[in-house]
């Protein structure tokens, strides 16, 4: 598959990104990404990733030279080159190259931006719905500033992955240390209770997703309540319906969550993700 490549503002091939320029972030994971996705060339939510990306780079101290509008200017100049119509693009930021383990005040940053071409999750997802359960050996820890970014140390997240896989599910669902429902690997987490929309609240220890905003968004303008708050295991028993958002998946049912919930119900779902493909 066919990778286009923009480093600190200029068009590269693959082979010209050399490990000098990389070291910071593959040997100290020294920085943070943001995942999006591209439909008929335009980007979802590009002021949303943007802004979440910024409020890293402050925790992390890192600083780059590129403002936002630029970077969004150039990544759809090489969409449209390309004719990558539907894209999945990555865009990470990460210390300049330094030899010594402590940055000190450096904050100057790179900018590697990534695209290609979109694959979606496989449609039987979409149709018969994700089966999960509940990870007891890795935990949200909610004092943390670092669960809040997207850091480049994303291998919590893959062990996690790695467990539901060896257990024969399809994704794992975390707690926080305290025992609260947290999120799943890499999205985050819904349930329903009547006519009620229920979600882990972000003091749970959690990123604050960009598709998880849009459907406060959607269920405040279809007059649907949403409540978030601190949920334990057992408040999934009883659900109508509980599903999974981030960018790249949208809105992803969930049949169940072992020991927890079985459904096969996916009305909210359905007409959350519809509304989402109209913003998109």
């Amino acid at each position: 598959m066919k990778t286009y490549y923009i480093f600190n503002s200029k068009s590269v091939a693959e082979k010209e990104i050399s490990l000098s320029k990389l070291k910071r972030g593959f040997l100290y994971s020294d920085g943070l990404f943001e995942t999006l996705r591209a439909e008929n060339y335009r980007l979802f939510r590009w002021a949303d990733h943007w802004e979440r990306m910024q409020k890293g780079m402050g925790v992390c101290n890192l600083k780059i030279a590129e403002k936002g509008a630029v970077l969004k200017g150039m990544i759809e100049d090489t969409l449209k080159e390309h004719r990558l119509a539907d894209a999945y693009i990555r865009v990470s930021v990460f210390r300049k190259e330094t030899d010594s383990f402590d940055p000190g005040d450096e904050s100057r940053s790179n900018v590697l931006i990534q695209m290609k071409k979109y694959h979606p999750y496989p449609e039987r997802f979409y149709k018969n719905g994700m089966r999960c359960f509940i990870s007891k050996k890795y935990f949200r820890n909610k004092a943390s500033p670092l669960v809040y970014i997207k850091s480049l140390n994303y291998l919590e997240n893959l062990l996690v992955r790695f467990e539901a896989r060896e257990k024969g599910y399809d994704e794992s669902i975390l707690l926080n240390t305290q025992g609260y429902l947290a999120c799943a690997s890499v999205s985050n987490l819904f349930f329903i209770k009547g006519k009620t929309i229920f979600t882990p609240s972000i003091r749970c220890g959690i990123l604050a997703g960009i598709t998880r905003k849009v459907v406060f968004e959607i269920c405040k303008k279809s007059g649907i309540r949403i409540k978030e708050g601190e949920f334990f295991p057992e408040d999934l028993k009883g659900a109508n319906e509980i599903f999974l958002t981030n960018t790249l998946m949208g809105v992803m049912p969930v049949r169940e969550v072992k020991g927890f919930f079985k459904g096969k119900k996916f009305i909210y779902a359905g007409l959350l993700m519809k509304e989402l493909r109209k913003i998109g």
